[in-house]
């Protein structure tokens, strides 16, 4: 590799990609993990009180006990419409692709890029912007602002960090 300008301007974009992949893959993981948390719980909770409401009625409850049961049943079709456990899966979806990027992105600039010409280096930093832009309009937004300061602290207390990387640091 020639131009070490050039050189240095790809292996930080390969830096920002990998950031901007770590940042976007932690904040979908917390959001897949609140929404399939509200997933169970929506599933959870109108199943116990349909069931506990029809056994009421069957052990001879008053019959206004059955509008519970109607409520939970409406209760049941609302978390049809809304979908969260599809929206959690979602962002599970996006979570590992942002993580593939980021450790695709890492490993050209720290590894391969010793290993291959200036062209070659070029166009696969060009592949990895074009895959990140891909990802970005193609996953569900990520606008949970608890989420995203959630994983910032995270990302900021070494969460990612190989433990031979922390090592380094504090030897």
């Amino acid at each position: 590799m020639k131009n070490s300008a050039k050189i240095q301007n790809l292996i930080n974009e390969c830096r920002q990609i990998e950031e901007d992949s770590t940042y976007n893959a932690e904040v979908h993981h917390i959001i897949t993990h609140k929404l399939s948390i509200k997933a169970f719980w929506f599933k959870l909770i109108p199943a116990i009180i349909t069931v506990s409401s029809a056994f009421g009625l069957i052990i001879g409850a008053p019959n206004w006990i059955s509008w519970i049961t109607l409520i939970t049943g409406l209760i049941t079709m609302v978390n049809i419409f809304i979908e969260p456990e599809k929206k959690s899966k979602d962002h599970l979806f996006a979570a590992k692709n942002f993580t593939v990027l980021k450790h695709e992105s890492r490993s050209l600039y720290e590894t391969f890029k010793e290993f291959i010409d200036e062209t070659e280096f070029y166009n696969s930093v060009k592949r990895l912007r074009e895959k990140y832009n891909l990802l970005v309009q193609c996953t569900p937004p990520t606008d949970d602002k608890k989420a995203l300061e959630e994983a910032r602290k995270r990302i900021r207390e070494g969460i990612h960090k190989a433990d031979f990387r922390l090592e380094d640091t504090i030897a």
